[in-house]
């Protein structure tokens, strides 16, 4: 296309843009004039104008609609943008706030639970766990320094855990009552009848030499009986979810979900035995 093509379309717009300015103010200046002094010609130039800047008035609006509506986008994508970035700073904190979240309320219910007990007891963590399948012990470090020995039982505020079976300076290796060779006296609490909780190396506990017709069901709770040199009365070691028994057995057996979470143990109490009111070492 030739240069002043180009030339002429512009001056043609920019004519066009100034008629309808000229227009637009000459209908403004008509409908302002005392009509009785605009005449026949102001009349007939007022009433040609009239669809002509109707039309310009309806473009006017939907020109300055379509504008608002395209700034309120603006503004909501912004918002929008902003709020995204404030909720993935929420969950970045929440995510890192979390972990320290969990283990206040942990040591605040080891703390009620240390309370409510008679025993002098000493808080440790774990820093070990065995990762043979024919063992469960752990490793805390707390140790011989603190006043721990063989045999200590340890808990969590939920209940039972197992006792210390070796010690040295600043640590202590504890066998949990799962493990094949852990064996605890208990009582169920409602009917208070006595057996012996013994580990299976699984998840949970074997009650045995239960009468034959102890009343035990699903849902007791079962406790320390404190018969031994070990485990002091009263501790939680869990709750029955069955009772078996055949036909020609003197006894009957109950399996035993532990109170504590053995699986994700991490801060514990070492009840230090032989301090005044506590078990005879």
């Amino acid at each position: 296309m030739p240069p002043y093509y180009g030339v002429r379309r512009r001056r043609l717009i920019l004519f066009l843009l100034l008629s309808v300015l000229a227009l637009g103010v000459l209908t403004q200046q008509l409908r302002t004039a005392d009509r009785r002094g605009i005449g026949w010609i102001g009349t007939a130039a007022e009433a040609g104008l009239a669809p002509l800047v109707a039309g310009l008035s309806r473009v006017s609006d939907a020109v300055a609609q379509s504008w608002s509506f395209l700034h309120e986008i603006g503004t909501l994508r912004s918002e929008n943008a902003r709020l995204a970035d404030e909720a993935a700073r929420l969950r970045e904190e929440n995510a890192r706030l979390r972990p320290a979240a969990q283990e206040n309320a942990r040591l605040r219910a080891l703390l009620a639970f240390k309370e409510q007990q008679p025993f002098r007891t000493v808080a440790a963590r774990v820093i070990g766990r065995d990762p043979s399948h024919w063992f469960s012990t752990i490793l805390v470090d707390r140790g011989a320094s603190e006043g721990v020995v063989r045999n200590d039982p340890v808990v969590t505020s939920d209940g039972l855990v197992g006792h210390v079976i070796e010690t040295a300076g600043s640590w202590a290796r504890v066998l949990l009552v799962l493990d094949p060779r852990s064996a605890v006296g208990v009582l169920a609490d409602r009917s208070r009848e006595a057996g012996v909780a013994e580990g299976q190396g699984r998840s949970v506990l074997r009650v045995k030499y239960l009468s034959r017709d102890a009343d035990i069901q699903p849902g007791d709770q079962v406790v320390t009986s404190g018969l031994g040199q070990i485990y002091p009365r009263g501790l939680p070691v869990g709750a029955v979810v069955g009772v078996s028994r055949t036909g020609g057995d003197l006894f009957q057996e109950a399996t035993l979900r532990p109170a504590a979470d053995l699986d994700h143990l991490e801060d514990l109490l070492i009840i230090i035995r032989g301090a005044p009111g506590q078990l005879p070492r």
